[in-house]
């Protein structure tokens, strides 16, 4: 007989579980505080997020990102359009041999994908708003792009509520109900308690809060992301504009084309981010964040750096020391499973991160089980996830 599945968190990784797990037969319920589309300062609540595939030279992530844009292309079909394929752009200063854009681009042609490589020149006739000298290599991926990250949410959720998935909601996770060993249910802030057969996290930058001594394990960090009103927006709209990171190893710089329904360009940093408590702490961009960002477009897109902002805010990563995903259950506590660690790339998997978390939830053998088990990670990042120390943007 299949379970009866409680799941805390419906963004990205807990509403991929519960569609997963209810294709599967088991009886499904998610809890979330303020909403069936997950946590209302929740870093999967975007207009946008970037598809892309190729990752440095880690070919366990090239291969999951690519299955996952299928399953984009998949889900495009069967929930209407989703998730847009406008290519991806890296844009560099200089091809360095270990470069985030050489590495990457060596490992879409081991994966035999059709990218076009760029020169200074191909930059400059492709995208007049770059600022001339300023990046001159990269390469063009037509395969990737961005999805419509709160519209992909708002969709899983119709989708489960038509199967009968149960949502409480305006309802916050406490702590999980644990006796002999054994977890039976989350205890609830307004002293409620919710019990069932197995339960699983998904808490995002929460999680820390939720499972004892995950805290060490987990960073939330806020990172800075804007929407400018462009003064041209047909020159920012696909296909002649796709999503682009510039010198991203060493900026955190990127660009998403213009929104079709938001008309706005999303821009923002991908850095090592600040710390922030994500129950007590502010989510408001600093000057300093605006600042560092006019300055890194006033370098490479300067009609960027001088578009009005519309609207900041600050997205709110769940990091892992390693920048790897954390999908696995618990060592100490039977019947309780652990998904969360997107660290700022984790949405793009979307469609896929489902069936990862449901076979370990169901005690399965998966192939990404070593890559995202429990672990006592290294202090370093993972090199596909290196990022720029956001102090050292301050001193640029």
């Amino acid at each position: 007989m299949n379970s009866n599945i409680l799941i805390a968190g419906a963004g990205a990784f807990g509403l991929s579980a519960a569609l997963a797990l209810t294709e599967r037969g088991h009886r499904v319920a998610l809890v979330d505080p303020t909403g069936p589309a997950s946590h209302s300062q929740a870093a999967s609540r975007d207009i946008s997020k970037i598809v892309r595939s190729e990752y440095w030279s880690d070919p366990a992530y090239t291969e999951l990102a690519e299955a996952a844009i299928d399953c984009w292309h998949e889900w495009n079909e069967r929930f209407g359009l989703l998730y847009h394929e406008t290519g991806i752009t890296l844009l560099a200063p200089a091809w360095q041999p270990d470069s985030y854009e050489a590495q990457s681009l060596a490992t879409a042609r081991k994966f035999g994908k059709q990218v076009q490589q760029l020169d200074a020149d191909d930059i400059a006739r492709r995208f007049p708003m770059v600022k001339k000298g300023s990046l001159t290599v990269g390469y063009h991926n037509p395969r990737g792009g961005y999805a419509e990250a709160l519209e992909a949410l708002r969709t899983l959720c119709r989708e489960l509520m038509d199967r009968g998935v149960d949502f409480h909601v305006a309802r916050m996770v406490e702590r999980p109900a644990v006796r002999g060993g054994r977890c039976f249910g989350f205890r609830l802030s307004d002293g409620g308690l919710l019990e069932a057969d197995h339960m699983l996290v998904c808490g995002g930058a929460w999680t820390g809060t939720l499972i004892p001594g995950m805290e060490t394990n987990v960073r939330p960090t806020g990172q800075p992301l804007f929407h400018l009103q462009v003064a041209n927006p047909v020159a920012y709209t696909p296909p002649d504009f796709p999503v682009m990171m510039l010198d991203i190893a060493n900026t955190g710089t990127y660009v998403l084309p213009q929104h079709p329904t938001q008309q706005v360009v999303k821009v923002g940093l991908h850095t090592s981010g600040r710390d922030l408590d994500p129950v007590r702490d502010d989510r408001i961009v600093t000057d300093t964040e605006t600042r560092i960002l006019r300055r890194m477009f006033s370098k490479y897109m300067p009609e960027l750096a001088a578009a009005p902002i519309i609207d900041s805010r600050i997205c709110l990563y769940c990091d892992t020391p390693d920048c790897d995903f954390w999908i696995d259950r618990h060592p100490d506590i039977a019947n309780l499973t652990v998904a969360c660690g997107g660290s700022g790339h984790g949405f793009k998997f979307m469609p896929v991160l489902g069936d990862i978390i449901a076979d370990v939830v169901e005690g399965k053998p998966n192939r990404y089980h070593g890559k995202f088990r429990w672990r006592e990670p290294a202090p370093e990042q993972s090199p596909h996830s290196e990022r720029v120390d956001l102090a050292d943007l301050t001193r640029d």
